[in-house]
């Protein structure tokens, strides 16, 4: 190290859910050793883990993590990766963030081993990620505002952002975090329906505003975790007088779990993952994450009565017969016309989405001219993610979770390796120069499982 203290990094984080948690945990614990200089702001508009509480949005609260707890905010514990002979010290410190010592200082650890380990309700996933947001402080400032416009600027991102106190406008961060689930895209129709129309970015709230009657019928639009979650909330608090259609281009698929699958999603650097052909990732991804639903979602979908699949593509929603809705259904070689009285859009969207709609014109054109590549071009930018899961080519950093399966690791994007992935988003402000990521042969064998790291 040189005599010249490095400055501090500014690093801003839209959202306070599970990858904010996991990036303040390991900025207080990089802080407190004196590793890092980071401040960390993280804006939320609503409170920490609002999509997991029920109140906001993508779920009930009562749904099971389909994650297992023990992959908390630190896993998978190898921060010698990033920070060398330093990980394992951090490592240390990382513990007292973890599933175990949230249950031990809430007194349910004995509760939770004498059960046999289940998994957490997504609202008790939410009291955890809350408590890891307290206890992490040195250098973490969790902001209750709204982020209404951001600013590219080659000193620093710029963040407009609105509170109870009143609008503010924050300068010169040296890296920006996106957070949270891609907003579904809107499914083609008519204004004259729009208001029938919710997606699972809404609160599980807003059904009970609509007058579903025995004999009610509800299109669920979706092929993933989101449609069947939503799915059995409509069949589990209306019953079977209520039947739900989830319309999707394939019957519902598992998601592939083994031995293998779960360990290149917690640590990609066992399959050396950005060695492997392009077709091989986005296959893997393909059976393991996208599009798929946990065993356990897919064994209660087939016990619910009143729940059937219709496999086809949305074309059109329009106006139906006696107010209802007309869901026209594009199947091979034909052509499916059914009326419903609600439709619920769970497909999938852009992790950019957010960006996008916040971006000022201007900026969105300069950062569009610094990457050359359209914003709105997600297969392209997927191959432009770094090792500190920033989109190349941007100072100040974009640091993306969202879009980095595909070149970085498919843990990233959900939530199998958070210790990782804040060891990747934090490595690029370290004092001194990061450590290298250590080289992977492609060779490696991983299907026996003997693929260890280095």
């Amino acid at each position: 190290m040189t005599g010249v203290p490095a400055p501090r990094a500014r690093v801003a984080v839209l959202g306070a859910g599970p990858k904010a948690a996991a990036l303040a945990a390991k900025t207080h614990v990089l802080n407190e050793l004196g590793l890092a200089d980071v401040e960390l702001s993280v804006f939320e508009r609503d409170e920490i883990g609002a999509h997991w509480t029920g109140r906001a949005g993508w779920t009930s609260g009562s749904e099971r993590l389909g994650t297992r707890a023990e992959k908390d905010v630190g896993f998978p514990y190898r921060s010698t990766y990033r920070f060398g002979a330093h990980g394992k010290e951090i490592d240390a410190r990382m513990q007292a963030f973890s599933w175990q010592s949230h249950l031990i200082d809430t007194g349910s650890y004995q509760q939770w081993i004498d059960a046999g380990l289940p998994s957490p309700t997504h609202r008790q996933f939410a009291d955890y990620l809350k408590w890891v947001l307290t206890r992490a402080v040195t250098g973490v400032r969790v902001r209750r505002a709204e982020v209404t416009g951001l600013g590219y600027r080659p000193d620093g991102w710029v963040l407009e952002h609105r509170a109870a106190g009143g609008t503010g406008r924050e300068t010169s961060y040296d890296g920006l975090v996106l957070t949270g689930h891609a907003v579904p895209g809107a499914l083609p129709h008519h204004p004259q329906v729009a208001g029938r129309l919710l997606t699972a970015a809404g609160p599980r709230a807003l059904l009970h505003t609509h007058a579903l009657r025995p004999g009610s019928r509800v299109c669920v639009v979706g092929a993933g975790e989101s449609a069947a979650s939503c799915a059995l909330y409509v069949a589990d608090t209306f019953g079977e007088d209520v039947s739900v259609s989830v319309v999707s281009p394939y019957l519902p698929r598992s998601r592939a779990e083994s031995y293998v699958e779960d360990r290149v999603y917690s640590d990609p650097h066992t399959a050396a993952w950005p060695q492997l052909p392009e077709a091989d990732r986005r296959d893997f991804i393909s059976r393991t994450d996208r599009g798929v639903i946990s065993p356990r979602a897919l064994e209660e979908l087939s016990r619910a009565r009143g729940v059937s699949f219709v496999l086809g593509r949305i074309r059109y929603v329009g106006p139906g017969a006696a107010g209802r809705v007309r869901v026209t259904v594009d199947q091979p070689g034909e052509v499916l016309r059914r009326d419903y009285d609600l439709v619920v859009n769970c497909t999938g969207g852009s992790p950019l989405h957010r960006l996008t709609a916040l971006l000022d014109d201007a900026s969105a054109g300069e950062v569009e001219a610094c990457l050359g590549i359209p914003l709105r071009d997600d297969a392209a930018l997927a191959r432009e993610v770094d090792e500190s899961l920033a989109l190349r080519g941007l100072r100040p950093r974009l640091h993306v979770p969202g879009l980095a399966g595909l070149a970085q690791g498919p843990g990233f994007a959900n939530l199998s390796s958070l210790g990782l992935l804040s060891d990747r988003v934090l490595g690029a402000y370290e004092h001194p120069a990061p450590t290298p990521l250590p080289a992977r042969s492609a060779r490696t064998v991983i299907a026996s499982g003997r693929g260890t790291p280095e």
